[in-house]
C-alpha cells in the first residue's frame, strides 16, 4: 500500500528551541543547560524518521526542557514526574534543580504549547480515522547509547527499542518489526530502555481502530553524541528507520480489519 495518509507520525523530542520567555526561569548556568540539551534531545529525529509518503507529521516545537508533550497532563497520573520530569522538567537528567515548580508558568506551558501540540495530534488521528477508518501512530525517538535505564541494558544497549502498548500495538507488528530489525543485522529489545507508545487521551485504551508504535534509536548509530553532529552512518540508520516505518504501515494496512474485530 503506497498510500500513508493513514499514519500520523509523531516526533516530540527533536527541537532545541528554547522560548525567551521561559529560558529565564532556569537555575543552572548556560554551560549546564546545554549540557542537558546534549544528553536529552533525541537530536535529527525529524529526519530519521521523514519516510517520503507519511506525510502527517506531527512535531514539537520547543525543547522537551521547556514542555515535553510525550508526557501526562496530570503530574499523578504521570510516573516521571516523581523524579521532576513530568511534563514540565523541575530536575536535570541527573536530578539537579532545573527550575521552581512555578504553577503559574506551568499553566502557561498547557495553554502555550501542551494543549495546543496534543490538540494537533489528536486532530491528525481523528483525520485519519475519518479518511480510512483506522489509524497508525508511529511515534518517533532515539536514546542515548551511554544512559542505562532498566536492568536488561545493564550491560548492553540495542541498537533499536520498539516501544510497544498492550491495548495498541499488536503481537504481530512486535514480531514483524523485530525479525526486520534483526535481519537488518541489528539488536532489537521491547520497551527498553524505554517503553510504550503514545495515544491521544480521547482514544487511549478505548478506541481499537488507533495503532501505535514507538521506535527508539540508539544515537550511537547516526550521530557524536558530544558535539550533536551527523556521523558517518547516518544515512544507512536513516534508510533503516525509513524500512521500519514502511513495515510497520504495510502490516497495519493489511491486517487493521483483523486486529479491530478481535478487540470487538
Amino acid at each position: 500500500m503506497n498510500d500513508y495518509g493513514f499514519v500520523v507520525v509523531h516526533i516530540p523530542h527533536a527541537s532545541v528551541y528554547f522560548p525567551s520567555e521561559y529560558k529565564d526561569g532556569y537555575l543552572i548556568s548556560e554551560e549546564e543547560l546545554q549540557l542537558e540539551v546534549r544528553r536529552m534531545t533525541d537530536a535529527f529525529c525529524d529526519e530519521l524518521y521523514d519516510a517520503e509518503g507519511f506525510n502527517i507529521r506531527v512535531i514539537a516545537t520547543v525543547s522537551r526542557l521547556v514542555c515535553d508533550v510525550e508526557r501526562f497532563r496530570d503530574d499523578n497520573s504521570e510516573p516521571c514526574a516523581k523524579y521532576g520530569q513530568g511534563l514540565m522538567y523541575t530536575r536535570t537528567s541527573t536530578g539537579k534543580k532545573l527550575r521552581e515548580n512555578n504553577l503559574q508558568v506551568r499553566e502557561q506551558i498547557l495553554a502555550e504549547i501542551y494543549d495546543p501540540h496534543h490538540k494537533k495530534l489528536t486532530e491528525a488521528v481523528d483525520a485519519s480515522l475519518e479518511k480510512y477508518g483506522f489509524c497508525l501512530i508511529i511515534d518517533g525517538h532515539s536514546f542515548n547509547s551511554n544512559k542505562r535505564v532498566k536492568l536488561d541494558n545493564f550491560f548492553s544497549m540495542p541498537d533499536f527499542d520498539i516501544g510497544a502498548d498492550k491495548y495498541h500495538t499488536p503481537i504481530g507488528l512486535i514480531k514483524e518489526l523485530t525479525e526486520t530489525i534483526r535481519s537488518g543485522g541489528y539488536t532489537p529489545r521491547l520497551n527498553s530502555p524505554y517503553g510504550g507508545a503514545i495515544t491521544p487521551m480521547k482514544h487511549y485504551g478505548k478506541d481499537p481502530r488507533v495503532f501505535s508504535v514507538m521506535f527508539e534509536t540508539n544515537r550511537k548509530l547516526y550521530m557524536n553524541e558530544e558535539t550533536m553532529v551527523h556521523s558517518k552512518g547516518f544515512e544507512k540508520t536513516r534508510e533503516f528507520c525509513h524500512i521500519l516505518m514502511r513495515v510497520a504501515a504495510d502490516y497495519i494496512a493489511e491486517n487493521h480489519e483483523r486486529l479491530i474485530s478481535e478487540h470487538n
